[in-house]
């Protein structure tokens, strides 16, 4: 065992009166005792001190074990109990009734990370501190533990600073507690010392160590323990920003008998000048952490307690009452009040609103007015003022104004932290600002000091309370600034809690406690000044001009005030101009709601999200609404009575949803009859204990009878417990649009998994059956319940069964008479099944509105065809869909299985480093009219597509594949059209659609993208028949009408792909036997190569070859990259030599340098402009030849040419000028066309 070295050593002495003890140790092993006294100690072990004390009669020798056990019996009597800043004499609390771990870190906050927190509220305060990966909490246990340490060395001294209120004083005793019970610390520590420095400031005189250890122990006794053991004592010094530091060259005692006065000894304590084997634990505020780290032994670790986690708030409500239920209504309240409960994260505030709520007593949560947020924080000031400050009212009136100026400076450009430099300069000085924070910030290579309030929360109560504290006159003027500032729109929205603060303030009862006996007439002044701003916002918010003032807002502001005689003027303007009340209780607390309505005797509406067991409390204010929209939670059979009778008669029940309920069938016939007396019912939605064949006709008879003759929607859905026991999770019947909808909904499990039953795998099968008929007829639905719950899931993909089931949907669905819309959407289904469900939907034109959805689509082998399988049909839609549609507007089908199945594996990380690896199909839709007696076998294109999907580029077999699915869509008739989505434009792909569009004249748009993206900078294909069939690759110039189009009519192409090409030939089948894999070849070719590429000029000639070999060529449009010599003479020659084109543009986007190329100055800077030459224009000789017509924008020269190919004149175009590598022609446009008298025109754009 470790021991300490002392000055006086006595190893050759013998204690009178103790007896020998034989100690032995196997190999290895130690043996640790308080002290060992004549004793023979025997094995293989190592003694680093065996130190006997001196004897005589004024130090009798007693066994420290007992001296220790005697301690923890005192430690134990005393802490056990905390004395409350309201607790009278002999109102102790148990410390483990109060105690909750608080949220400590290690580590210093960043200035963002502080910002972020200061200026989140609610819900979202707690999850920003908590789910920051750097907040992980460290237990009281781990304090010490070499993890936290320099280099994973145990820390000989903890520094824990805490914000004033956040805990650190009941946690300095609940250590000191928890160590003498033998809970914590029993390895570490065989004594622990407490020293509060509050305390030691009182004290006055000479004294030592062991006389500052007051306890249940002698002098003699605590020096004995201090002088045998320092190794294992650790001393916790509580408050060390309380302690008055001075400059005094006062002598440090080094040892803990020598007497000093108390400040010199702790110094000497946190310095390790004393005691240096001892453990240190200091707590102190912010203010005071960078004089106890320059001070205080190394090493050391630094931890923060950032107060109650959001777990530790509720935790502290449920100790504090002992009342379950009492306790869960008052956390509920709090949570409500997002100001209030963010402010919880204190230990102080939670005890103050859990103090107010337990006098009022279980009764007066529901019957009394709530207290105020206000209220609460000003008991916050008051009681840090009263227990930590020690000033006069009339100084804590000074400091509370200059806090409230800081607070002011910083709300108008939303500051926060603030430097030395900000503070007001009767604040600036003093070593201590309550309410106060301090942090370095770490500014390059400097720590610059920074202050910030707790919270915002608190920042803006300072600011609202420096308005109070202001002289009258002054006041008036800066709250008019404040609410002026306010009324400009949401971007001063944060403006809005500092009002509801002022609200609060303004409060008579509230300003007394703040003021004293003599309030001034300043909150008179604001009272009535508020009053009127409430009333014109109240005014302006009901003809629409100043809606950013929501009701919450208001009625917050109402309740904080809490004025009996303001609220009624107040509210007796809002019922004359129309109280419309829209919130949710999780915003809002229904106790606010009801304290300002209670002076109200009509309300327009109310728009209400809570729990059911507030209900109670809103029944007077729903009865005196006539318009409603409620979602409740919870609501059960003993609740439907109170909601029929706030439901009344004659109303708008625009909305009525509950959630998790469990009502009876009864309950049920009870609500449905108090909805049919109303004025109107949209969206019903009730949660019943399950469905039955029973309810569900019962509902179904009562709708028809009763409500037909209206618009609404009613939803009975089962309890989630229950929902195996019920035909379907939720059953819905809605009347709108002049249609009658019947909808089966079936949630069980996850979405799109696989659920287990009984061991066995079972695969989701339909998850919703909707449908509409116009005009409504009665339908046998007993027929239909069964098919649907047989439906909902299956074993295996080969079952027979479920296929028998879909084939009695379908015959129930063709038997409906009026049948207009269906929807139905399913998890998994096979090809065959899927295949049935097209097949009747394609031959069935008079469903107008069609939405059909698989989630999975699985082929027989047990994989999938695709991920997402969708077919939908809506009706015509001027504008947004072609002119083809008006009379039979098409089916869509779509087929996705990208991403994640192909292109991804499991773990979401690509599979595929390269593109060609990547799965060459990504996604294809079909277009094509429903006609009656069309017969199309779906699953040869399933199979077909299965076989594809799987196909990279480099697959062999991929051109064999593709071309067995463009057969099959040849085969569809009447097909519009078809989109494609690759990961690349791949020749045969694109060759092969476009003949499939020149030999399929049914076809209106054919589109091939190669990306999912929503970008349009992508390279894609599109075909379409507009004055023949028009072809562009490269971009997406087509104007097909698409609700994706995104085409502007009147603005010129932008190029963002290069090459690009469009061309247009005539609508002739022929066509389709022109090389056009040759001509995507070419164009793939091009889109790599540069003007010093040797291939450029072959691959340009290979390009207009396959054009050329098309026998209706029209019209030619090419966008290059630039532009050779050669290879404008050659297209040039295409339109000379070939007879069928009329008109041809050639135009480059890349400008060459001037130094490589020589026009006639006459030529430079002049830019074509195209003109299309008429016929009456043309010279009337009938001679047809071949001749060409070069126009400049300065002259057009008539002159006519040989007929020999451009290509030997390109001396001509050059100037008999040689480049280096490649000739290129200063020009970026170049025009050519036909005249109806068979001579060609030539523009040429000429470069500056």
């Amino acid at each position: 065992m470790d021991m300490s070295n002392y000055e006086d050593k006595g190893e050759n002495m013998e204690p009178h009166g103790v007896s020998k003890i034989n100690i032995s140790a196997q190999s290895g092993s130690n043996v640790s005792a308080p002290v060992i006294l004549n004793s023979k100690v025997t094995g293989n072990i190592n003694i680093s001190n065996n130190y006997f004390p001196t004897v005589g009669p004024a130090a009798e020798i007693t066994d420290i074990s007992s001296l220790i056990t005697e301690y923890k019996e005192s430690i134990l009597s005393e802490y056990a109990y905390i004395t409350e800043y309201t607790s009278r004499a002999g109102e102790q609390v148990l410390l483990n009734d109060r105690y909750i771990d608080p949220l400590i870190v290690q580590k210093h906050r960043e200035k963002k990370e502080r910002e972020n927190e200061m200026c989140s509220r609610g819900e979202r305060f707690f999850n920003t501190r908590e789910s920051n990966q750097r907040n992980q909490n460290i237990s009281l246990d781990k304090l010490f533990g070499p993890e936290n340490g320099p280099k994973k060395v145990t820390p000989r001294a903890v520094i824990l600073q805490g914000d004033s209120g956040s805990g650190k004083s009941i946690t300095a005793q609940k250590i000191v507690l928890d160590w003498a019970s033998g809970e914590l610390y029993a390895r570490l520590f065989d004594v622990v010392f407490h020293l509060r420095c509050k305390d030691l400031s009182g004290l006055s005189g000479e004294m030592s160590l062991v006389d500052l250890l007051n306890c249940s122990l002698t002098p003699n006794e605590i020096g004995q323990i201090l002088k045998d053991i320092p190794q294992r004592i650790l001393f916790i010094i509580d408050g060390f920003d309380e302690l008055m530091l001075s400059a005094s060259k006062e002598a440090l005692p080094p040892k803990p008998v020598i007497k000093s006065h108390p400040l010199p000894i702790v110094c000497s304590l946190l310095k390790g000048r004393m005691m240096r084997e001892s453990f240190l634990l200091v707590t102190t505020r912010s203010n005071a952490v960078d004089k106890l780290e320059n001070i205080l032994k190394k090493p050391q670790c630094f931890m923060e307690i950032m107060g109650f986690s959001e777990k530790g708030v509720s935790e502290y409500f449920q100790r504090f009452f002992e009342d379950e239920e009492f306790s869960s209504q008052v956390y509920e309240q709090v949570k409500r009040q997002e100001l209030l409960y963010t402010a919880c994260f204190i230990p102080v505030i939670c005890w103050i609103v859990c103090t107010i709520f337990k006098r009022k007593g279980k009764d007066g949560v529901v019957t009394s007015e709530l207290t105020t947020t206000t209220s609460i924080f000003v008991d916050f000031v008051l009681t840090l003022l009263k227990h930590h400050s020690g000033s006069s009212q009339h100084e804590d009136l000074d400091l509370l104004k200059n806090l409230g100026q800081l607070a002011v400076s910083g709300m108008p450009k939303r500051q926060v932290l603030f430097s030395r430099n900000d503070l007001p300069r009767a604040i600036s000085d003093l070593p201590n600002i309550p309410f106060l924070c301090t942090f370095r910030h770490q500014e390059r290579t400097n720590l610059k000091e920074m202050f910030g309030f707790m919270h915002l929360s608190f920042q803006e109560f300072f600011t609202a309370l420096f308005y109070v504290l202001t002289d009258e006159a002054d006041a008036k003027t800066k709250i008019e600034e404040l609410l002026e500032s306010a009324s400009n729109g949401r971007r001063n929205e944060h403006l809005f809690p500092v009002i509801r603060f002022l609200f609060g303030l303004s409060n008579k009862k509230v300003s007394r406690l703040i003021l004293g006996g003599n309030p001034q007439s300043t909150s008179t002044a604001i009272r009535s000044q508020l009053e009127k701003w409430i009333s014109r916002v109240i005014e302006k918010n009901s003809i629409g001009t100043n809606i950013f003032y929501n009701n919450d807002f208001i009625l917050h502001c109402l309740y904080e005030l809490h004025d009996r005689d303001i609220l009624k003027n107040v509210m007796k303007l809002w019922e004359r101009l129309g109280i419309n009340i829209h919130w949710s209780l999780k915003g809002i607390d229904c106790q606010v709601v009801m304290y300002c309505l209670k002076y109200s005797s009509r309300i327009i509406s109310m728009n209400v999200k809570c729990i059911a067991k507030d209900l109670k409390m809103l029944h007077p204010a729903l009865c005196r609404c006539t318009s409603l929209w409620l979602d409740f939670d919870s609501l059960s059979d003993t609740d439907v009575n109170l909601l029929t009778s706030a439901l009344g008669r004659r109303k708008d029940v625009d909305y009525l949803n509950m959630e998790d309920g469990a009502l009876s069938d009864e309950s049920v016939q009870t609500i449905l009859k108090t909805l049919s007396g109303q004025k109107s019912v949209g969206n019903i939605r009730l949660v019943l204990k399950s469905i039955s064949d029973a309810n569900v006709d019962l509902t179904m008879n009562f709708l028809v009878h009763k409500m037909m003759d209206r618009r609404f929607s009613v939803c009975i859905a089962s309890q989630a417990e229950t929902i195996h026991k019920s035909l379907c999770s939720e059953f819905t019947m809605a009347s709108k649009n002049n249609s009658v909808w019947f909808t089966v909904g079936h949630s069980e499990g996850h979405q799109g998994e696989i659920s287990e039953k009984l061991g066995l795998c079972y695969y989701r099968g339909f998850s919703k059956i909707s449908f509409a008929l116009c005009p409504f007829s009665v339908i046998p639905m007993t027929e239909f319940f069964k098919s649907s719950h047989n439906l909902r899931c299956f074993s295996e993909l080969k079952n027979i069964e479920f296929g028998v089931n879909v084939d009695a949907l379908l015959s129930f669905i063709s038997c409906v008479p009026g049948l207009t819309e269906l929807d139905l959407q399913a998890e998994y289904l096979t090809d065959i099944w899927t295949s049935r469900i097209l097949c009747y939907l394609q031959a069935n034109p008079k469903i107008s509105h069609i939405k059909f959805h698989v989630s999975n689509l699985m082929i027989s082998d047990d994989e999938r065809v695709c991920s997402t399988f969708s077919v939908f049909r809506k009706p015509f839609e001027p504008y947004k869909m072609h002119d083809s549609e008006r009379k039979n507007p098409s089916l869509t089908l779509a087929m996705d299985r990208w991403g994640h199945d192909m292109a991804y594996g499991s773990s979401g990380e690509p599979e595929h480093s390269h593109c060609l690896d990547k799965p060459a199909l990504v996604k294809l839709t079909l277009s094509f009219p429903p006609l009656e007696g069309s017969s199309v076998n779906w699953e040869v294109l399933f199979k077909r597509l299965y076989n594809l999907i799987q196909l990279t580029e480099q697959c062999p077999e991929l051109d064999e594949h593709t071309d067995s699915l463009l057969q099959f869509l040849h085969s569809v008739p009447g097909l519009k059209e078809v989109k494609v989505w690759l990961n690349n434009l791949i020749e045969s792909w694109a060759a092969g659609l476009f003949t499939l569009f020149l030999s399929c004249s049914s076809l209106l748009h054919l589109q091939l993208n190669t990306s999912m993206s929503v970008v349009s900078d992508v390279e894609s294909l599109g075909v379409m028949r507009e004055d023949g069939v028009r072809l562009s690759v490269g971009c997406n110039h087509l104007n097909y009408e698409d609700d994706c189009c995104g085409i502007d009519l009147f603005e010129p192409p932008e190029h963002k792909v290069v090459p690009c090409i469009t061309i247009t030939v005539t609508d002739d089948s022929e066509n389709a036997n022109a090389d056009w894999r040759r001509f995507f070849q070419a164009y793939n070719q091009l889109k790599d190569l540069t003007e010093c590429s040797s291939e450029y000029e072959e691959s340009v000639c290979d390009l207009l070859s396959a054009l050329h070999s098309a026998s209706g060529l029209k019209k030619v449009d090419l966008f290059f990259r630039f532009m050779t010599v050669d290879g404008a003479s050659r297209v040039l020659d295409l339109i000379q030599m070939n007879p069928s084109p009329s008109e041809l543009t050639f135009m480059a986007v890349k400008q060459p340098e001037t130094s490589k190329a020589n026009f006639k100055k006459d030529y430079r800077n002049e830019f074509s402009s195209v003109h299309r030459t008429s016929e009456s224009e043309e010279d009337s000789d009938s001679d047809r030849s071949n001749d060409f017509r070069c126009q400049s924008a300065r002259q057009m020269s008539g002159d006519s040419m040989s007929s020999s190919p451009l290509s030997d004149c390109s001396h001509e175009i050059n100037d008999s000028d040689q480049l280096d590598n490649v000739e290129r022609i200063l020009c970026s446009d170049i025009r050519m066309w036909k005249t109806l008298s068979g001579k060609c025109s030539i523009s040429i754009s000429l470069l500056a």
